[in-house]
């Protein structure tokens, strides 16, 4: 069953992630679409899905307190 804090804790957490592409586009010099691409596994590049990890795990440490 969801309550209205369960929903209102998804919600919270998911707002967080909002934004992750453009971020890590940011981080590493490029384009939003091609962090995209290689998050959705059209493309490859280690760099692209550590930085990914790694923002991921950023926002779930976040999402904890």
């Amino acid at each position: 069953m969801v309550t209205n804090s369960n929903m209102t804790s998804v919600l919270a957490r998911h707002s967080l992630y909002r934004g992750i592409y453009s971020r890590v586009a940011q981080q590493l010099g490029v384009d939003r679409s091609y962090v995209s691409r290689v998050a959705n596994g059209q493309r490859r590049s280690a760099k692209v899905e550590q930085a990914l990890l790694k923002e991921i795990k950023r926002i779930e440490k976040l999402g904890r307190k």
